[in-house]
């Protein structure tokens, strides 16, 4: 029989090695995780006797029907593989431009640093031109043929993105010619406000800074606003799109802020450490963070539009 340990003052002490007092936090735990589960399960069943008195509650619902239904997970990666290649194709492209700089005795490292780039990769951009100088005129001509091969699949995924949230059949591309040059147009637009909002806030009071700031989330939403009414969808006023710019806006500032504050500098730890892998594996994630921003702004459009149409219908469906 084990010892329980001596009597003292009328009462018997617990030994410590009691498997007993062993078992105690590990059945706190589980007692933890139970509440949890059960407050999680009765905010579940409150939410849904509020879905048919609030659009905001129904719509949150959709919205995660949507996701699930159309495997949003999936396409933002998908998204991020084309947002990939349509960069590493422009950079074939601009290192065959650097190339005809360096030949031409261009300080390339100098002048990426005064347009704010790092210093490592200003260095990284250096050495890529005097290295292209032989085949510049081939990495150009490649460079522009994966360019346009490439926005076309960035375009053409889009364009079942936004079908697929809306649960509509893909019609086909019209004016491709047009929706390609938009496409290669819009980021190097974006890429170009964002620095200069980067300029505003590092050499202007707080005041200017704070405006820029704002600025360029109204110029992301207004343009993703502008762009999500040429993708596919129903016949629906140009508000439905408005709860999805507001969404994208409001991310890629985020997501901006993000990686000014943090995915630069380890941006440069992992080129450093890693070598190209790290640098390709920390950019994947960024790009798959935008392509999910994509998803997840054309399903809450679908859904916030279903359910307002909805709203007053003897029954709502998730």
């Amino acid at each position: 029989m084990a010892d329980y340990g001596s009597a003292k003052g009328g009462h018997f002490l617990r030994r410590t090695d009691d498997p007993l007092t062993e078992e105690t936090p590990k059945r706190s735990l589980r007692a933890r995780g139970e509440a949890a589960r059960v407050r999680g399960v009765a905010l579940r069943a409150h939410l849904e006797e509020q879905r048919p008195e609030h659009v905001s509650v129904e719509t949150g619902f959709r919205w995660l029907q949507r996701d699930k239904e159309i495997a949003g997970g999936v396409l933002g990666g998908g998204l991020a593989y084309r947002f990939f290649f349509w960069i590493l194709a422009l950079t074939v492209l601009l290192v065959g431009g650097l190339g005809f700089a360096s030949a031409s005795g261009a300080d390339v490292a100098a002048e990426s640093r005064s347009a704010g780039v790092t210093d490592s990769l200003a260095t990284t951009v250096a050495t890529a031109a005097e290295q292209s100088e032989t085949g510049r005129w081939w990495l150009v001509l490649t460079g522009a043929v994966l360019v346009l091969w490439s926005s076309y699949g960035l375009l053409r995924a889009l364009h079942l993105v936004h079908a697929a949230a809306w649960r509509i059949a893909p019609p086909p591309l019209r004016n491709a010619p047009r929706a390609v040059g938009l496409v290669l147009a819009v980021p190097v637009a974006l890429l170009a406000a964002t620095a200069a909002a980067g300029w505003v806030r590092a050499h202007a009071a707080d005041p200017l800074g704070l405006v820029a700031t704002l600025a360029i989330v109204a110029g992301f939403g207004a343009v993703w606003l502008w762009i999500t009414m040429k993708l596919p969808s129903p016949d629906v006023p140009w508000t439905a799109f408005l709860p999805g710019a507001v969404l994208f806006g409001i991310g890629l500032e985020a997501l901006h802020v993000f990686t000014v504050y943090f995915l630069q500098a380890k941006l440069s730890s992992a080129s450093q450490l890693y070598g190209a892998l790290g640098l390709a594996t920390t950019a994947l994630f960024y790009l798959f963070l935008v392509g999910r921003g994509v998803v997840w702004a054309a399903e809450l459009n679908a859904v916030a539009w279903e359910a307002r149409s909805a709203r007053g219908a003897p029954s709502s469906s998730g």
